[in-house]
């Protein structure tokens, strides 16, 4: 189970930072300072993600750890880019609690798969 978390770790976070970037690079000096940083940090934590998915694979002395820090950093993410975001989102409206939800549960489950495995 860790293998299929240092995966999504390794794999899904960098993916989706790259296509977020794709849809928003062209029209980034339209949106402001606030959607730059924004993107930088979202980079930041993919960065992050990918590190932290290499750590668990290679069995890293402090992998768990940083896993569960990686975790709750793209849970924090994900729930931040539902709430308040200047970039473009294609949540439908009025889905945010259910999304926001099952991002936190997804989370938690990847936090205890992650610690357990010790």
């Amino acid at each position: 189970m860790v293998g299929l978390v240092a995966a999504g770790l390794l794999l899904w976070e960098p993916l989706r930072f790259a296509l977020e970037a794709s849809m928003v690079f062209g029209s980034l000096s339209h949106r402001g300072a606030a959607a730059s940083i924004e993107l930088v940090a979202h980079g930041l934590i993919a960065a992050l993600s990918a590190a932290t998915g290499l750590a668990l694979r290679n069995s890293a002395p402090d992998g768990r750890r940083l896993a569960t820090l990686t975790i709750a950093l793209c849970v924090m993410r994900g729930v931040q880019s539902l709430y308040w975001s200047a970039l473009p989102s294609n949540t439908v409206p009025g889905d945010e609690p259910l999304i926001a939800g099952a991002l936190t549960v997804a989370g938690v489950v990847a936090i205890v798969v992650v610690r357990r495995a010790g």
